[in-house]
């Protein structure tokens, strides 16, 4: 077989290996930008006014988040996100507590 024969046969894998690992690429950056969509819509759910709608949104969340498609930078952005919800539920129990206790105290006028 001529070295140009070679050259060429190189040349073509090359491409093939290139191609694929293109497609590859693309592939798993279509996954996680799908992953980040389904995460805004569990956030968006979370927010929500109606107690239901914010529970599935919690719930779709903490299947959502355990994709392997997420890095440890966005796992930490989510795991910041969750506490700071807890938090925020924690103190509106704890006014919610301390109002209903400052009516009790009052007594009828």
């Amino acid at each position: 077989m001529p070295a140009q024969a070679w050259v060429t046969l190189i040349v073509g894998v090359l491409a093939v290996v290139g191609v694929a690992l293109t497609i590859r690429q693309r592939t798993v950056a279509d996954k996680r930008a799908q992953a980040w969509d389904r995460i805004t819509w569990c956030l968006d759910h979370t927010l929500s006014k109606d107690d239901d709608e914010a529970e599935l949104g919690w719930d779709v969340y903490a299947t959502v988040t355990d994709s392997p498609l997420i890095t440890k930078t966005e796992e930490a952005v989510l795991v910041a996100v969750a506490d700071r919800a807890i938090r925020s539920t924690v103190a509106e129990l704890v006014d919610t507590e301390d109002t209903d206790n400052q009516n009790d105290q009052e007594g009828p006028r």
